[in-house]
């Protein structure tokens, strides 16, 4: 290691301080008189107390202690001064108005003073004599200051040199991760192991493991010269029984086994006899052996070896061996659980598979049916002449039949959020009016059960950016719950603004209430509890909370518990622009608009009826297709506005019709299906269909794709979500 010369340099000193102790202040006074001219730090003291206490706050270059003062008298305060480390070796000079005796002086002597002066006081021999202390003392200090910067240097060079070597062994070690890393396969594995060793840490290395017998297997070996690597791999393995080989005393002590002495006696207490011979011609003068563990177990053994005169093995190279060793443990443990990852991802992947094409096939078996009940009824809520007492009856069939359809959505959301599929349609909204749909669609129940309903619109900024339909969603699960565990009493919906530009809505009921031990679990998928009884999948809560989560908002449940009603506030973060084109307008019902041609494609019997019978109430024009062979037909000798078709028919897909009407009038088509999954979208916009519709149908939305259809004139649209 390099050492640091001492660097010669001016340095201006700094004041010393000088310690004047006298009880009497006029003396004080004519000592700092003599001094001040000297430009040190003169500290004056009136005590021998007073004094002690200034040795305590730091350090001076000599003390002027007067012997007669009352109290502690300067022989007494010079004791005490030499008994504290911090002052035992200051210089004291007694300063006395008496004319002692020589015993007198010789006591202050004997106390550690460096001198005795009689007053009155020469001013010139004082200023000489502090003066000559002062010098001793600033370059005392000097020396101690150059000698501890010195030190600090080699410290530092010491640390850096220390940094560097840890600094490079780190990196060693990155490096090794990431070739012991890059190998999914346990020979490889084992060979990048050996090459890492070899030359950093011996001329040639041998990996090795145990067998199920005991004995030992050579799995990887490295040579800095590669063509003795097929020498290496010729090496006797004798039996554990037959020698306490190196790497055999890894195995049964776990601990490392060193050697920096490769003699004939080593070779002799090693090695049998009838190997020694190839030993020699290996070269070997020192090696070490570490153990290869693996989950608390060794599983193997590291040897490296050196041949060169002189190299030893010291606590640092084992170190890195072991860290290497471990490394390569990890390495191993993660090759087998990528084997195990990757047969549990195909397992999962095919379950999920499996799963997704079941809820698929469940949504569309249970929704196809729903249809031609939802268009027929829609039908007959439409006719004027229906019975006043057939209206009530419809509007509950209406609704249980839009209720399982909920639930079948449900189901679908739920796959949704767990893959993080959800994809919103924002836009600015106002939470008010959507607030006011969802009660709408409740308030037959509501009034019903005979409770009383108070609405506080209060907030002054209802408005935020998001997707409409998800929203009211989220809204109607909320109300719906408060309205289905509300069996009297009522129901409080309010809005309000709330601090950092945001809307609260608060969904408050008389209801059963939730216990507290339930409350931490309701926004869990299938999380009923007692409420279980009402019905339901236990869903509505779980997609509620990742849809507000999704708009950026919060969602909370409280309750007094059980019995004491339900307290949901949702909040959302409000935003500044208002809805295009004012406030969102009311649904006044169907409006008159160019009547289209309609190619209807559906392959189910009653579906295809209902809705043909529905659109043709409405003025439009449809051409019937059970299956694509016939659409086809149809579509290649007419002109037609609009293709409604389902996605699941029995003969193939819908492609070559929607691209058949697309050919000749550039056709937009409506894909009306019970596959509603993400995949199916997809599928949807890859046949070139312009909206993706899910059964049973939405018949407002469909009304309302019927009359942009009109308004664009028949032109293609992309409005697939």
């Amino acid at each position: 290691m390099m050492g640091f010369p001492l660097i010669a340099r001016q340095e201006i000193p700094r004041p010393a301080n000088v310690l004047l102790v006298d009880d009497r202040p006029d003396k004080l006074l004519a000592l700092h008189s003599m001094l001040e001219g000297l430009h040190q730090n003169l500290v004056t003291a009136r005590s021998g107390d007073e004094a002690l206490r200034k040795l305590l706050q730091q350090d001076f270059a000599v003390i002027l202690l007067d012997v007669n003062m009352p109290g502690m008298d300067g022989f007494e305060t010079a004791a005490m001064i030499r008994q504290r480390p911090r002052s035992e070796t200051t210089p004291i000079i007694f300063i006395s108005a008496v004319n002692d005796t020589d015993n007198h002086v010789t006591r202050g002597y004997s106390l550690g003073a460096i001198d005795y002066i009689l007053t009155p006081v020469m001013p010139e021999i004082l200023r000489a004599k502090v003066s000559a202390f002062v010098d001793l003392f600033q370059k005392t200090e000097m020396v101690k200051r150059q000698a501890e910067e010195h030190a600090l240097l080699l410290q530092a060079q010491a640390a850096r040199e220390a940094a560097e070597a840890e600094k490079e062994r780190m990196a060693f070690l990155a490096q090794a991760s990431n070739v012991l890393a890059g190998s999914l396969e346990y020979q490889q594995t084992f060979e990048n192991l050996a090459r890492l060793i070899v030359p950093r840490l011996g001329e040639f290395c041998i990996v090795d493991r145990i067998d199920d017998d005991g004995g030992l297997i050579q799995v990887a070996v490295a040579h800095f010269d590669p063509s003795k690597e097929a020498l290496l791999r010729k090496i006797p393995y004798p039996k554990a029984e037959e020698t306490f080989h190196g790497a055999f005393r890894v195995f049964q002590t776990g601990s490392p086994f060193v050697c920096n002495k490769m003699d004939e006696a080593v070779i002799s207490d090693l090695v049998p006899e009838r190997d020694r011979e190839f030993m020699r011609s290996l070269g070997a003068t020192s090696f070490a052996a570490v153990p290869l563990s693996a989950r608390g177990r060794v599983i193997g053994a590291i040897t490296m070896v050196h041949t060169k005169e002189g190299a030893v093995y010291e606590q640092d190279d084992l170190w890195l061996a072991d860290e290497l060793a471990h490394k390569a443990a990890i390495s191993l443990d993660n090759v087998e659980l990528y084997h195990r990852a990757n047969r549990a991802r195909e397992e999962a992947e095919s379950a999920s598979l499996a799963k997704d094409h079941f809820l698929a096939m469940l949504s569309h078996e249970l929704r196809t049916p729903l249809t031609p009940v939802i268009t027929h009824l829609v039908k007959l809520q439409r006719d004027e002449a229906l019975p006043e007492s057939m209206r009530h009856p419809l509007d509950v069939i209406r609704r249980n039949v839009e209720l399982e359809a909920r639930l079948i959505d449900d189901l679908l959301d739920l796959t949704r959020v767990s893959k993080g599929r959800i994809h919103l349609e924002t836009r600015v909204v106002n939470v008010e009016d959507l607030l006011q749909n969802a009660l709408d669609i409740c308030r037959d129940d509501v009034e019903a059960k005979g409770l009383d309903l108070k609405i506080d619109f209060d907030a002054k900024e209802p408005y935020v950016k998001g997707d409409p339909a998800r929203l009211q969603q989220v809204f109607w699960n909320v109300v719906k719950n408060a309205v289905k565990f509300t069996e009297s009493g009522g129901l409080q919906i309010a809005t309000r603004d709330d601090e950092g530009d945001q809307v609260e809505i608060i969904v408050r009921d008389t209801g059963i209430g939730i216990e507290p031990r339930v409350l931490s679990r309701v926004f869990q998928p299938f999380e009923q509890a007692e409420r279980g009884k009402k019905g339901g999948l236990g869903l509505g809560l779980a997609i509620s909370r990742s849809l507000v989560d999704l708009h950026g908002g919060k969602i909370s449940i409280t309750s007094d518990g059980k019995g004491h009603g339900t307290a949901v506030t949702i909040t959302l973060p409000t935003v500044a622009e208002r809805p295009e084109g004012g406030e969102t307008e009311k649904n006044s019902g169907p409006e008159e608009a160019r009547k289209l041609r309609i190619l209807l494609l559906e392959d189910h019997v009653d579906t295809n009826e209902s809705l043909t019978l529905l659109l043709e109430m409405q003025g439009h024009t449809v051409t019937q297709a059970f299956d694509v062979a016939t659409a086809l037909s149809f579509a290649q000798a007419r002109d037609f506005d609009l293709l409604l078709s389902d996605l699941g028919l029995p003969d193939g897909t819908p492609e070559p019709v929607m691209k058949a009407v697309a050919l000749r009038n550039e056709t937009p088509g409506v894909a009306l299906t019970g596959f509603g999954m993400d995949k199916d979208i997809e599928r949807t916009r890859g046949y070139g269909f312009s909206y993706h519709l899910v059964k049973p149908v939405d018949v407002g939305r469909l009304e309302e794709i019927l009359l942009e259809c009109a308004a664009q004139g028949g032109a293609a649209l992309s409005r697939v979500p």
